[in-house]
């Protein structure tokens, strides 16, 4: 028979979850959009565009998540910005996924062959064409293995979010073996923390697998285009 703990502490997990999906799917989100648009601003002709996008991924790349979580929930209120617990999370998040994200856009543009730019050029195709119709469609597909990578870091980073307060899964597993304590003196620490570890691992698994895939297949592709490679 199950005991008579589990069933409570299960559904507090599962609100706790809940809240880690979406803080995971709103940062997911923003900073794909957000570091698409950076990434392509990375390779426009304008240096003093260059120079400021380089700026913010630097910042915020460079920054330890938690660090930025602090001085967006403790330090901006000091100068009336405030921010509810989630909302501070996912501006953290974000600002860092979409640093990461517009590194991963620019190393993809630029690694499409400058021959097809300069081809595209010859035949007329302004610079924006040229990104548009020649190079982002390249871009695209190599950059998708490390961005699947990052989705899978983002939502296993969505955990710091406790540390200001939000209660995500992990704050719901603390707070059980917190109450647990109090009230009958068992933890149950093992079980709890063990169910945390499995929702995450059954959460990122398959994205990692999918990023294994994608990756072996553009090495295929780019094998299969190499002048005497083989299938791969």
């Amino acid at each position: 028979m199950m005991p008579i703990w589990v069933a409570p502490v299960a559904r507090y997990l599962a609100a706790g979850l809940a809240t880690t999906l979406a803080l995971a799917a709103v940062s997911i989100a923003v900073s794909v959009v957000l570091g698409t648009v950076l990434g392509a601003l990375r390779v426009l002709p304008s240096r003093a565009v260059r120079l400021a996008v380089r700026c913010y991924v630097e910042i915020w790349r460079g920054l330890p998540i938690i660090v930025t979580l602090f001085f967006i929930f403790f330090v901006l209120p000091v100068i009336g910005l405030r921010f509810d617990t989630f909302v501070a999370a996912a501006i953290g998040l974000c600002l860092w996924g979409s640093a990461n994200v517009a590194e991963v856009v620019r190393g993809a543009v630029q690694s499409v062959p400058h021959g097809q730019t300069d081809a595209a050029a010859a035949l007329g195709f302004p610079w924006g064409q040229r990104m548009r119709y020649v190079i982002f469609p390249q871009a695209v597909r190599r950059a998708l293995p490390p961005l699947v990578g990052l989705v899978v870091n983002l939502t296993q980073q969505t955990s710091l979010a406790t540390v200001i307060g939000v209660l995500d899964l992990l704050q719901a597993s603390q707070r059980s073996i917190e109450r647990l304590t109090l009230s009958s003196g068992a933890t149950h620490a093992i079980p709890i923390l063990a169910a945390v570890l499995v929702v995450y691992f059954v959460i990122c698994l398959p994205l990692t697998s999918l990023s294994r895939r994608l990756e072996r297949s553009l090495q295929r592709g780019f094998s299969r285009r190499t002048p005497g490679g083989g299938p791969g």
